[in-house]
């Protein structure tokens, strides 16, 4: 039996193997390692481990993958609070764009890409991520991301790029003012979540021209930083995962076509796609 997780900074899927089928899958919070806390990080898998009903001695490996998973540093605060709940387990941990690229492509090679509450993109070759550039955070970078569509947002309804009465509906469907905002931005734990919190707003008024120009900008600045300077093969395709792929399809693909990239797969969670891929694979780690 092997246990598969895929974590994101919003919610964490899960999924145990018998090696040649899913049998449970269950989900929890998310957590970034990079900024979450240890005791957050331990409350997260210690809620879902108990509400899962798993029985830790048949478990023989878990395949980690997680946003944020991008030192040793990271990797060891996963580590160690899943070796609290599974100590004869071996523990393998892995970066969420690994998840991407093993789900969308398996063992095929392509541009593996990711819009949730962040972003990444990477070229995927031998069931590894071969190139990639940094996305550098909802601060420096994650374009194309909830995060950074929801900062954008933010900045065009209160520097008035946008007329007043967006800002005035905006505030009224999200029961929200100002000073929510700065609290929400500046205080909170997780500012990447809450900005990216407005993307259902977006996404009810997207036939509105305004906003759609809005998410177009930021997934044609997801491309020109993300993708195109990649060390990449002209015919390699691109696959995505996470909820602003999916729900913004049509504009991600108008964007990728204006820079000459073919989408060929966009899916929303890679959790049962990534059983699979163990399920087929006898990939032995180091």
């Amino acid at each position: 039996m092997f246990l598969v997780a895929d974590c994101g900074a919003t919610k964490c899927d899960w999924a145990v193997s018998d090696g040649t089928q899913c049998v449970n899958t269950f989900s929890g919070a998310g957590f970034n390692p990079v900024h979450s806390k240890d005791d957050t990080i331990f409350a997260a898998i210690k809620n879902a481990v108990t509400s899962s009903e798993i029985n830790p001695r048949t478990i023989e490996c878990i395949f980690f993958y997680c946003a944020g998973c991008i030192n040793d540093i990271a990797k060891e605060k996963i580590s160690g609070a899943l070796r609290y709940f599974f100590p004869d387990s071996k523990i393998l941990t892995y970066d969420d764009l690994t998840a991407a690229g093993r789900a969308i492509f398996k063992t095929d090679s392509g541009i593996a890409c990711i819009l949730g509450t962040g972003c990444n993109a990477g070229v995927y070759t031998n069931m590894q991520i071969t190139d990639k550039i940094p996305p550098l955070g909802y601060v420096l970078g994650d374009e194309g991301s909830g995060a950074s569509i929801g900062k954008r947002l933010l900045n065009a309804l209160y520097k008035k790029e946008f007329p007043d009465e967006y800002r005035e509906n905006f505030e009224k469907e999200c029961i929200i003012n100002y000073d929510d905002i700065i609290y929400g931005v500046y205080t909170s734990d997780s500012p990447a979540v809450f900005l990216a919190s407005f993307m259902p707003f977006i996404h009810n008024h997207i036939n509105d021209l305004m906003y759609r120009n809005l998410v177009l900008t930021e997934f044609d600045l997801f491309f020109n930083r993300n993708v195109i300077r990649l060390n990449r093969p002209k015919t390699y395709n691109a696959g995505f995962v996470g909820s602003v792929a999916v729900n913004f399809e049509d504009i991600l693909k108008d964007a990728a076509r204006f820079h000459g990239i073919t989408i060929s797969n966009i899916i929303q969670k890679p959790i049962l796609r990534l059983v699979e891929f163990h399920n087929e694979t006898t990939l032995q780690e180091q």
